[in-house]
């Protein structure tokens, strides 16, 4: 016998929502390319305020972790380069960008060629 259960909950007070200060929220603005390939050089960039500690997580295709910390420059730029190696795999690598705890994940094709 196959069944569904509907659980909800009603309340006849109306409730407010509580305002989010979003002052201190890093604001991301991120550069990568569409896809990459293996044997080559990858390079992103991450705009912020200058001097923001930045972090950036790759995870690649095969499940291999290189962690990047730089610091944005003058103009509030941090940028990360290295090379992808072929033990790094083909397929689809992750790029997760912190700064002040929050982070933003993106994904990028890593290829053995165009």
């Amino acid at each position: 016998m196959v069944g569904i259960l509907f659980i909800s909950a009603c309340s006849n007070e109306l409730n407010t929502p509580t305002p989010v200060a979003t002052e201190n929220v890093p604001t991301f603005n991120v550069q990568i390319p569409d896809k990459a390939l293996l044997k080559n050089y990858l390079v992103v960039n991450l705009e912020t305020e200058p001097n923001t500690t930045c972090e950036l997580t790759y995870i690649a295709p095969k499940g291999q972790k290189l962690h990047m910390i730089e610091t944005a420059d003058k103009n509030g730029i941090c940028e990360w380069r290295w090379k992808l190696e072929e033990s790094d795999g083909r397929g689809h690598g992750r790029l997760i960008f912190t700064i002040n705890g929050v982070s933003e994940t993106h994904f990028i094709d890593i290829r053995p060629g165009f």
